[in-house]
This record gives structure tokens, C-alpha cells and sequence, in this order.
């Protein structure tokens, strides 16, 4: 079993990598429209997986969160009004808080707090945080060699991690009991890869990539590696908590969009913020 789930992995990688570069080079128009349709399309159904985490079933408002960002994507586009994504994220959060608000008897709202949580979490994850992907494809003059970076970093923190573990991680694993395989050596390992991969991304695009310093490097490859490994973890307590062991099983070898996406979500505001941060410095 161990085998054909490594086989199946392999292959999505050999098949996927090529499909994911051709999007971000062969189409770089209208802010990298088929990357970011192919984010969009990822993020609405992990938003539908995310449901059923939370609800054991597919409620409307995981067709709803997805508005998030497509909204980010068309303000990027065509030069909307700037805090449109915002008002759309606010809209959809208040609206689904709006759902406990009803009349009947007072037994009615004793799940209220619970439901309400559940609801304005499939508003953030992974709507609202896959947005910033959007919103960071939006930057003007953003190259496809930025692009490339932040998936060095993500998918490179995530590989490096179980590498340093396998060869290190004997005798520290179980630091964290919803991920127990997962080492010390394996996270110190991560840590030091992400900054070794921002100091060579910002050496070898120097020509398209803003002028970092050696702290904001180290800084964007720390915060991307804690970030990155953050996500890993919540998404392992999200099935945990529902008792399943993958989101879905959409992608050979992976499982579902959330399982892919764990990583790339969580990591995806830091890296907009600090690159974005430098780019208008310059």
C-alpha cells in the first residue's frame, strides 16, 4: 500500500510540476489568469472539503466563500475599488455569523457559539487566506521567478522537513501528538532549508526580484517555514477532530485540495506581506 500510494505521488509531482511552471510562464497575462483560475478552483473545493470537516455534509455556505477570492482576483484585474475583497470577506463572515440570529425558544441557541465558529472557520479556511495567493499575483510588477520563489519555499520547507526527519528524527518525534512522525529534527531542518532556499531564490532571480536584505531574507525564509509548518499541523488536527485521514481524494497519491493546500494557505499572507513590504520600499 505504502508503495502504490509512493508511486501515485510521484507520478502527480512529474505531472503536476511541468502543468503548474506552464501555467505561471507560458500565461503570465491578466495576473496570471490560468494559475490563478487553477487557485481559485483549489481553493472552492477545498472550501467544499472544508464542510464536510466541519458539518459532515456540504453546506451553502461553502458555495458562498469562494466569492472571496474571485472578488480578489477581478479587483487585481481590472483596478477596483481596493478594499472591495475586504468588504466581500466581511460581508460573508457577518453573514454567516447572521445565521444564529432567529427567533424561537431559548433551547434553540444553546449550539449557537458552536455553529457559529464552525461557520465563520469555512469563511477563513481556506477562502479568505487562499485570497492573499491572489492578492500577492496582483502586486504590480510581480515576475513569474516571484512566483517560483514562494513555491520553493512552501514545497521545499515540506520536503526538507521529511527528509531531516527520516534522517534525523529517530529518537525526537512526538513533539506534537496530532502529527506524532513528525521530529524536532525534521522542523530545525525545515527552518534552515527555507532560509538557504530565500538567500539562492534572491541570488539566482536577483534581475527579477526586489533588492532583500540579508535579514528580510532570513526573515521571509523563518516566517515561511513556521507558517508553512503551522498549516501542516492544523490540517492534521481538522481531520483528526473529524476522524478522517485525508480531506478528499481528488489528487493521486495526496488525497484532497486541503491536503495539498495545507502549507501553501497558511504561509501565503506572510509571504504577501513581507514581499510586498519590500517591494514598496524600493
Amino acid at each position: 500500500m505504502k508503495e502504490k500510494n509512493l508511486l501515485l505521488r510521484t507520478i502527480t509531482c512529474v505531472v503536476g510540476v511541468p502543468l503548474v511552471l506552464s501555467m505561471i510562464f507560458l500565461v503570465p497575462q491578466y495576473n496570471y489568469i490560468v494559475f490563478s483560475l487553477f487557485v481559485i478552483v483549489m481553493g472552492f473545493i477545498g472550501s467544499l472539503e472544508m464542510s464536510k470537516i466541519l458539518f459532515s455534509k456540504t453546506v451553502p455556505l461553502a458555495y458562498i466563500a469562494p466569492i472571496i477570492p474571485i472578488v480578489q482576483y477581478l479587483q487585481g484585474v481590472f483596478g477596483l475599488y481596493a478594499q472591495l475583497p475586504d468588504l466581500a470577506f466581511v460581508l460573508i463572515l457577518l453573514g454567516a455569523f447572521a445565521l444564529e440570529i432567529k427567533t424561537g425558544e431559548p433551547d434553540d441557541f444553546k449550539s449557537s457559539i458552536d455553529r457559529a465558529s464552525r461557520h465563520g472557520l469555512l469563511v477563513i479556511y481556506p477562502s479568505y487566506l487562499i485570497s492573499f495567493v491572489l492578492k500577492f499575483l496582483a502586486i504590480s510588477g510581480i515576475t513569474s521567478q516571484a512566483i517560483i520563489m514562494y513555491l520553493l519555499l512552501v514545497f521545499g520547507n515540506d520536503m526538507s522537513a521529511y527528509i531531516f526527519g527520516r534522517l534525523f528524527g529517530k529518537n525526537n518525534k512526538g513533539v506534537f501528538k496530532v502529527s506524532p512522525k513528525k521530529s524536532v529534527a525534521g522542523y530545525v531542518g525545515s527552518l534552515f532549508t527555507a532560509v538557504g532556499i530565500s538567500f539562492a531564490c534572491c541570488a539566482i532571480f536577483k534581475s527579477s526580484l526586489p533588492a532583500f536584505t540579508a535579514l528580510q531574507k532570513i526573515i521571509l525564509g523563518v516566517g515561511i517555514s513556521l507558517t508553512a509548518n503551522i498549516g501542516d499541523l492544523l490540517e492534521s488536527v481538522f481531520k483528526r477532530s473529524a476522524g478522517v485521514k485525508d480531506s478528499g481524494n481528488i489528487i493521486p497519491g495526496r488525497g484532497g485540495a486541503l491536503d495539498c493546500l495545507d502549507s501553501p494557505l497558511a504561509s501565503a499572507p506572510i509571504f504577501f506581506i513581507i514581499f510586498n513590504m519590500v517591494m514598496e520600499a524600493m
